[in-house]
């Protein structure tokens, strides 16, 4: 995960023991905090079903060896299908330089200042719990790329949230894997409970872009 982001045509790939050192930089400075409510949580769409996954390795060259399935339209290949865009949200062409998921892709979403963008809710099972993503830093000093993950239990409607900021002036300059991101649980009696992203921006206004927005199930570990 190098500093400065290499071409879309020829990216390269970091050394093993370099991208763990920049996998650990990627998110200085990120705050996580989590909290609990009985209050219904933003969900935008009917629950994807938990069903099952296609599932790759596709942060391996980070030394990460874990496997990930994609949300629904985490590519943003689908234009704005399973995403909920508000305040000048958009989805715009340029990718992510590595191209994880494929390599013809050529879109990612772009997150003005005072904009969100909420992913569609899924079905997500006991040890589907960290999730990873392709995150454009503007390299602002000030600004923070604020990602809400909420998770409610299907039972009784509890939720629980987890909030993570990227600040722009700690981590790389352009594109870059984030860590891996826990969420909170709130099991449902069959282990089950449901997933929704909100990213927003937040300090000083600054533009960021987000690519292929993954979860990884413990199972494939």
């Amino acid at each position: 995960m190098p500093v400065v982001a290499p071409s879309q045509s020829s990216p390269a790939r970091p050394p093993r023991r370099l991208g763990r050192r920049l996998a650990a930089a990627a998110l200085a400075g990120a705050a996580a905090v989590t909290t609990l409510s009985a209050a219904p949580a933003s969900a935008h769409g009917t629950a994807v079903a938990c069903t099952a996954r296609s599932e790759s390795r596709v942060f391996s060259p980070w030394s990460d060896s874990s496997n990930y399935f994609l949300m629904p339209n985490g590519g943003f290949e689908g234009g704005t299908v399973d995403w909920k865009l508000a305040g000048g949200a958009s989805v715009v062409t340029g990718n992510e330089p590595w191209k994880v998921r494929n390599g013809a892709d050529n879109r990612s979403l772009r997150i003005p200042y005072g904009a969100t963008a909420e992913s569609r809710t899924i079905c997500v099972s006991k040890g589907e719990d960290v999730i990873r993503l392709f995150v454009n830093n503007p390299r602002v000093r000030g600004s923070i790329l604020h990602v809400e993950v909420i998770v409610r239990n299907p039972d009784n409607g509890a939720v629980a949230q987890t909030a993570f900021d990227v600040n722009g002036d700690a981590a790389p300059l352009g594109w870059a894997p984030t860590m891996r991101l826990g969420i909170a649980q709130q099991w449902s009696t069959i282990g089950t409970q449901e997933l929704t992203f909100v990213f927003s921006t937040r300090g000083t206004p600054a533009t960021w872009q987000i690519d292929d927005v993954y979860v990884d199930p413990f199972r494939s570990t």
